[in-house]
């Protein structure tokens, strides 16, 4: 599907769209998202910050700081739907919650990372990469994605576990 992507928060408050390809997409299993989502993992789109444009409500600014720097994320004011986080060390990046996407399952993830603290029932589907813990070098996740997506043929990560 091409560009541009809507999205929306729950209540439909608040409308988006995402104006360009993302730059990756993939599922982090750290115990510290499975507690801030309360699910099992999250879903991580990186985005360029440029690239998303608000077309409908006025969200929210949340900032919290768990001893590990500030964070801040965009949320519906109304539904309190998370949207987006905006990094401060990342000033151009938005890390999008791909489940806000009206489009979600064009996406797929193509790595999972953290994967030493992944419930035990989340199965991940064969043949994708999978990282016990960081990835070491943040570019490998954008060279997987511009591998899947374009057919681009590049050497294979190190510190991947494939099944």
């Amino acid at each position: 599907m091409p560009v541009p992507y809507s999205g929306n928060c729950l209540c439909g408050q608040i409308k988006f769209e995402l104006r360009q390809e993302p730059l990756t997409f993939y599922v982090r299993h750290c115990t510290v998202c499975q507690r801030r989502t309360g699910g099992a993992a999250l879903p991580v789109m990186w985005v360029r910050r440029a690239d998303m444009h608000v077309l409908e409500g006025e969200p929210t600014l949340l900032t919290f700081d768990f001893g590990h720097g500030q964070r801040r994320s965009k949320a519906c004011p109304r539904c309190d739907t998370r949207l987006w986080a905006e990094p401060h060390d990342q000033p151009d990046l938005s890390i999008l919650r791909p489940g806000t996407l009206q489009n979600q399952s064009e996406f797929v993830p193509i790595a999972h990372i953290f994967t030493r603290s992944k419930q035990p029932w989340f199965l991940i589907p064969e043949g994708v990469p999978t990282f016990e813990g960081p990835v070491s070098d943040k570019a490998e996740l954008l060279r997987l994605w511009r591998e899947r997506n374009t057919g681009e043929r590049t050497e294979r990560p190190t510190d991947a576990v494939r099944p």
